[in-house]
């Protein structure tokens, strides 16, 4: 039974609102909130960590030269990104870091580059490939209910997203 106090607090803190949006989805921003950062450090942690141990696979140019023969929808769905963001370059740029192609992926595709390449990052990476891909289902699943504001997402999802998140980062710090 959802908690009438967070309701309040929740209309009063978006009481600009620029379109009626009920409660419920109001909710599901208070309840997220303390999901987000974990999710985006895992997001981008696991990119960065996948983008140094193919390197040491593959080379600097794994990109171009492995995942490009062997996952050409997914190089041609960055490609297709790129050419995006060459429309308006100045959102998402940065002088700090360098965007690197795995950046423009999402985390399905993401999870399809390790599934692809087992061979490699299995067991260096997570012992099993089922262990890592049981775990990925879980925080996918809590990542999307709350990315597209599903009102069902609930306190005891962002529990288990985040134990399966230091699951799979308790893995990677080891390895990587």
């Amino acid at each position: 039974m959802p908690d009438k106090r967070i309701n309040r607090r929740v209309y009063q803190s978006y009481s600009r609102q620029i379109l009626n949006i009920p409660g419920e989805y109001l909710e599901a921003v208070s309840i997220g909130h303390r999901v987000f950062s974990p999710i985006f450090q895992f997001e981008n942690g696991l990119r960065l960590a996948m983008h140094k141990f193919m390197v040491t696979c593959y080379g600097t140019d794994w990109w171009e030269l492995s995942l490009k023969l062997r996952l050409p929808d997914i190089y041609n769905y960055v490609e297709t990104q790129k050419l995006k963001k060459s429309y308006m370059p100045w959102i998402g740029d940065s002088t700090r870091v360098p965007l690197l192609p795995i950046h423009l992926i999402t985390l399905g595709q993401l999870e399809q580059i390790i599934i692809h390449y087992k061979s490699d990052c299995i067991p260096e990476l997570f012992p099993t490939i089922d262990f890592f891909t049981g775990h990925m289902e879980v925080i996918k699943r809590v990542r999307n209910l709350f990315s597209h504001m599903y009102p069902c997402i609930t306190t005891h999802d962002v529990v288990v997203a985040k134990r399966e998140i230091r699951t799979l980062c308790d893995h990677l710090k080891r390895k990587v």
